[in-house]
């Protein structure tokens, strides 16, 4: 991924849109990172933004994408991909893709057994900020997240993303190397 100049820096960390994800633009600018999970893909203007910002450690060829949608199953299917068209997306953006498809309840614990852990979690409506250990993905965080890992997160579609406070968390897990 490219690293920003100082001025593509200030513009994203202050003008970027959409505003409900500024903190995770400034997550992405601030801290490198190898392993992306996304809850929630929707049109995947996110992962689109999330390549431009996005910067990776020394050693690391490309960013590990893991992204969960209900993609042809969705109700509004005008909100969604495919599940094809997304994993062209991710590929060309330059990602190494996983693409889990189903709702919440059956995608996450298939990422949290055969996936392991990442850098940065995004949840996108279903969790809530303050009490994330509640919910369909509560009980799993401690497979999908490390000691290290940012996580963001809405109770509804739409709503700001809230870095959300991993103390609260019993995460086990240590950071692979």
């Amino acid at each position: 991924m490219n690293r920003l100049s100082w001025l593509q820096k200030l513009y994203w960390t202050q003008f970027g849109k959409p505003v409900s994800e500024r903190s995770l633009i400034r997550f992405l600018i601030q801290n490198e990172i190898s392993s992306i999970l996304e809850v929630g893909m929707g049109n995947c203007q996110r992962i689109r933004r999330i390549a431009k910002l996005a910067q990776s450690p020394t050693g690391v060829e490309k960013i590990r994408y893991i992204g969960t949608d209900e993609f042809e199953a969705a109700a509004d299917p005008t909100q969604h991909l495919t599940l094809k068209h997304a994993h062209q997306v991710a590929g060309s953006l330059g990602f190494k893709a996983s693409l889990i498809p189903g709702d919440v309840g059956a995608a996450v614990p298939r990422v949290a057994h055969k996936m392991g852990a990442s850098d940065v979690i995004i949840i996108d409506g279903g969790m809530n900020p303050e009490a994330p250990e509640n919910g369909t993905i509560g009980p799993w965080l401690n497979r999908l997240a490390h000691q290290e890992s940012a996580i963001f997160a809405c109770s509804e579609t739409g709503q700001d993303l809230v870095l959300v406070d991993s103390n609260r968390l019993e995460l086990s897990i240590p950071k692979a190397a």
